[in-house]
């Protein structure tokens, strides 16, 4: 009877508002969510701390492991081939990357993922359109048939804690990264899942960070956040705060795979940092089927003193294996190589291929 109450209130938001195909609240049910991986489970959350609305949350527990993911998951029903956008609340209790993942069926089908940066113990409410996810193309993933997106052809929906990918990276001694390789038990909260058939708002260029969340990660030795107002850039950017030291550096990294830049030929942001630094600029192309593509980098030195430095950069002085085409770009990654042992905040914003 419980479970009628739930389906029937689900139909009932459905038809006050068409907009929405699937309203998962939690106040109740599951909704169907379960969860994969070893030691993994799913359960319904009623301490009000761990609600962001209403009575009740999704509770996602999992063991943070090397190599092993955990997921909580969801069958995808028909409705899904009319999504345009995802809606819903996360909340992580460690600082962390997280992704959405839509799984198409097997054989035949990939899996793509849209990354996001959750920090501790902050509600924050996520908007995927389906642009918003890239192929998995790495050596373990599985092989698109037709290399896209079919929403008329999902699996399942799911959503996972990218630390235990980060926690299984080898180590590059000729790159000394810094990588934090986070363990334990952690538990992640969801709350107002959403299916919606309208489509989401675009946004101009790269990254305006004008999305409510990130959409960078960083390996480790970072706290990053979104900075609205107040900052030296005086608009939305990403906010990396750190501590610089001589021996490891602390990256930023953010996907560009599903983004068309074909025509671009100049890549342009907004820094402002504490300190001077010296900043390796990186782009990755593709090369499905590995791990890694080749990469193309540039050193810029912005100032210190918080000053804004305008940065604009022609692709073709990136040095590489050969010509850089940016049809394949497939990642941006930003480094602070001046080994000062320092801490350090630095400001980011308007990233734009032009």
């Amino acid at each position: 009877m419980r479970y009628l109450g739930v389906l029937l209130a689900t139909v009932a938001a459905a038809q006050s508002n068409p907009d929405i195909i699937l309203n998962h609240t939690f106040e109740t049910e599951a909704s169907g969510w379960t969860s994969l991986g070893q030691g993994a489970s799913v359960r319904l959350a009623h301490d009000p701390a761990q609600v962001h609305d209403g009575t009740g949350a999704l509770a996602f527990t999992y063991e943070v492991q090397p190599r092993r993911t955990a997921v909580a998951v969801l069958q995808a029903s028909s409705a899904f081939a009319a999504m345009a956008r995802l809606r819903f609340w996360v909340r992580a209790d460690h600082d962390t990357t997280l992704a959405a993942l839509l799984a198409e069926k097997k054989p035949g089908g990939g899996n793509y993922l849209a990354w996001f940066y959750a920090p501790a113990d902050v509600w924050q409410q996520i908007e995927l359109a389906p642009s918003d996810f890239i192929l998995g193309d790495g050596p373990q993933d599985p092989v698109d048939s037709d290399g896209k997106l079919d929403l008329d052809a999902l699996q399942g929906v799911g959503i996972l804690d990218l630390a235990s990918f980060v926690a299984g990276m080898t180590e590059n001694p000729d790159i000394p990264v810094t990588i934090d390789r986070a363990s334990g038990t952690h538990t992640l909260l969801v709350d107002d899942f959403q299916v919606l058939a309208s489509p989401a708002p675009r946004h101009a260029g790269i990254d305006r960070f004008d999305r409510g969340f990130l959409q960078w990660m960083t390996l480790g030795g970072m706290q990053l956040k979104l900075s609205a107002a107040g900052n030296p850039l005086e608009g939305p950017a990403l906010q990396a705060t750190y501590r610089q030291t001589g021996g490891e550096y602390q990256v930023l990294l953010r996907r560009l795979a599903n983004l068309d830049l074909s025509r671009a030929t100049h890549l342009a942001f907004d820094i402002a940092s504490e300190h001077e630094i010296t900043l390796v600029v990186s782009l990755e192309v593709k090369k499905p089927g590995a791990p890694q593509g080749p990469r193309y980098s540039l050193t810029i030195c912005p100032p210190g003193g918080r000053e804004v430095f305008h940065v604009n950069l022609k692709l073709a002085d990136f040095e590489g294996p050969g010509k850089l085409d940016p049809a394949q770009l497939k990642s941006i990654l930003l480094a602070d190589v001046t080994g000062a042992e320092q801490p350090n905040t630095v400001w980011i914003g308007n990233v734009e291929a032009q």
